[in-house]
């Protein structure tokens, strides 16, 4: 009875309620699906402006933290590896691939054959300093696969800050397996300018001397070219001599950038 009353109170407000109820029953159901099926596809021009912006975002804070851009780079490559056993020598091909990933830190991973791959991780520090916190090395030879862990205090520089001919620095890293001290010690060799792509390139050149005195005898100097901007390491050349359980490990290795735009 209230309700009646209400109605023949509110007659043409009424009318409009019953309106709007009518329509809703009779097409809600197909309002509600056009709103839930609408979409906007997205098109391949969509995707790459996508992508190219996220890329772009994560190039300019790899710049920013003075990081070479990832990607996959090319070397030109000489030498390679062996024990002093019968018929343990291998050569590095031509051309090799350096792999660089970006975080906080750059991995930069150099990938001549599967059964040999090094990985090192630069970061930057203050001043324009790089550090090398952690290298690993995998090495198939022989018919036995090891990895070697090698873990840096913040003072193993790669390129110290302010670097100039003489400056030397020395830290002590920890070999995971066998688990032993590595003595490194750093030196810069003068700056440099190299061509790369028809492009001069001011580098720096550094040393880095790793010594074994534990269960493995022996030195690893590896010779690093690097842009100091960027921490691209244009040309790196490695000399390894090391003797353990009296089986005998050389590698000698001179790699040199091929071009400046990576694969991607």
């Amino acid at each position: 009875m209230l309700v009646w009353h209400w109605v023949q109170q509110h007659r043409w407000l009424s009318i409009l309620v019953l309106a709007f109820i009518i329509l809703s029953s009779a097409g809600g159901t197909a309002w509600a699906l056009v709103f839930r099926t609408v979409s906007s596809p997205v098109g391949l021009r969509d995707a790459l402006r996508m992508y190219r912006k996220e890329q772009s975002e994560r190039m300019l804070s790899t710049l920013r933290s003075r990081l070479p851009g990832p990607g996959v780079y090319s070397y030109r490559t000489s030498g390679g590896e062996g024990l002093n056993l019968v018929g343990v020598q291998r050569g590095f091909p031509s051309e090799t691939p350096m792999i660089v990933t970006e975080s906080r830190c750059a991995t930069v991973s150099w990938v001549p054959i599967t059964q040999h791959t090094e990985s090192t991780m630069v970061c930057p520090g203050a001043d324009g300093a790089l550090s090398v916190p952690r290298l690993v090395t995998y090495e198939d030879i022989a018919g036995t696969a090891t990895t070697a862990t090698l873990t840096c205090p913040a003072t193993a520089y790669l390129l110290p800050a302010g670097p100039s001919a003489g400056l030397r620095w020395s830290a002590t890293c920890s070999l995971s397996s066998p688990a032993e001290k590595v003595a490194l010690a750093g030196v810069v060799l003068g700056p440099a300018t190299m061509t790369v792509g028809g492009a001069a390139l001011r580098v720096e050149h550094t040393r880095l001397t790793f010594t074994y005195q534990g269960g493995a005898q022996g030195t690893n100097p590896t010779d690093y070219w690097i842009v100091p901007s960027t921490g691209l390491i244009v040309r790196e050349k490695e000399m390894v001599s090391i003797t353990q359980g009296g089986v005998h490990y050389g590698e000698n290795m001179d790699t040199v950038l091929t071009g400046l735009v990576p694969a991607r």
